[in-house]
């Protein structure tokens, strides 16, 4: 176990990981404000070994595989970027299977990112990037305590057409 939060576990993903993983990403409402068009299994299974080596906290994306305590089924997975040039700033990422959404697990899963990035690998900063037409993933990064800091228009191509880029950070020790 990496961390846990009141509803979920968050772990290294694992070989029974890749169909829900795959389910999840090859869902086209789960993907629809994501950078992936399609998720097949063998991208899965490249996706899952691609991780056997590597440890949150050091520098690149690491991704963490999400359980529901309820269940022990796949809730989904979040991601931790900590910076090349400054390993005091992370970036992060968190999908959910749809079947939990609007249930407050992308709010739970973020807070406990948060908290383990800022009390176990002592980030600083921690910054997301969100399509604002995603209006639950604002919600859950302001619920969580992140703030909007900036919006980019029209600065991303993406999925065939140009979109807008809000940036949410939090830090650990609030001014």
């Amino acid at each position: 176990m990496i961390f846990e939060s009141k509803r979920l576990i968050a772990r290294r993903f694992g070989p029974r990981d890749v169909e829900p993983f795959v389910a999840m990403r090859a869902d086209p409402e789960v993907a629809r404000y994501q950078s992936w068009e399609t998720f097949t299994l063998d991208d899965g299974r490249a996706f899952i070994a691609a991780l056997a080596n590597a440890n949150p906290g050091e520098p690149g994306w690491y991704q963490i595989a999400l359980e529901d305590k309820a269940s022990g089924q796949f809730a989904g997975d979040c991601g931790l970027k900590i910076m090349e040039h400054d390993q005091r700033l992370a970036q992060i990422g968190y999908t959910i299977m749809r079947r939990l959404w609007n249930r407050g697990y992308a709010t739970e899963a973020i807070a406990a990112l948060a908290d383990y990035a800022f009390g176990t690998l002592n980030i600083h900063r921690i910054t997301a990037s969100v399509d604002p037409r995603n209006v639950s993933s604002c919600r859950a990064l302001e619920k969580a305590g992140f703030q909007r800091e900036a919006l980019f228009r029209q600065s991303e191509w993406f999925k065939g057409s140009w979109a807008d880029d809000a940036v949410y950070a939090r830090l650990r020790n609030p001014v």
